[in-house]
């Protein structure tokens, strides 16, 4: 079995739940291995770097003049890879869960759930003020500077747009694999990035 150093797995994110580990109830998180292939490698000569373009999702496959079997992909990405990896994985491979069998810890990368337009007690968790006295402020933010300068300082906490980034968690702990009825499930320790059926990025440094 090849022990990956690079490239990486495109998952779906499904619920959470806790197992028992030894003597300890962790919670985990249980991804699902979306059905993906090498399309083919770009090299440094070429492209200026190395990588492996994956489609994931695989479509109907459309029958052109030009192209006499063209297989349309719901995504297509790229994944960094080493030499090993590209030796090991011909273009045109599926890969699947057996690429992580040997590893204990991924880097997972994914888009944060997005709350949408919110204040600053919420979003930079300040204190406002004490809901005693019979005063209305009790969600109000108070000053946002010093008498001088008079102006706000740059990156000073305000008011706005919370969450909905790209997010990256490294040493994430995968505890197990389960293959079920045609599936693929990937147990990972802890709480991950993005909604329920969010698009994931399983990497190996």
């Amino acid at each position: 079995m090849y022990i990956m150093n690079k490239g990486g797995l495109m998952v779906t994110k499904k619920e959470m739940t806790k197992v028992w580990v030894e003597d300890k109830f962790l919670p985990v998180t249980l991804v699902k291995v979306l059905p993906q292939e090498i399309v083919r490698y770009k090299d440094t000569s070429k492209d200026g770097y190395t990588a492996a373009v994956i489609g994931v999702g695989k479509k109907t496959a459309k029958k052109t003049k030009k192209w006499a079997d063209k297989t349309d992909y719901a995504t297509v990405t790229e994944m960094k890879v080493d030499e090993d990896f590209i030796k090991a994985h011909e273009a045109g491979k599926v890969l699947d869960s057996d690429l992580l069998v040997w590893l204990k810890e991924v880097t997972v990368v994914g888009t944060s759930k997005g709350k949408g337009y919110q204040g600053p007690m919420k979003r930079r968790h300040m204190h406002g003020m004490p809901g005693t006295h019979g005063h209305k402020f009790v969600r109000a933010w108070g000053s946002k500077g010093n008498r001088k300068p008079r102006r706000g300082f740059k990156w000073h906490p305000h008011a706005g747009r919370m969450w909905g980034d790209r997010t990256t968690l490294k040493h994430i702990q995968v505890l197990d694999i389960v293959k079920k009825d045609n599936e693929q499930l990937l147990v990972l320790k802890g709480s991950l990035p993005g909604a329920y059926n969010d698009t994931l990025r399983l990497l190996v440094d």
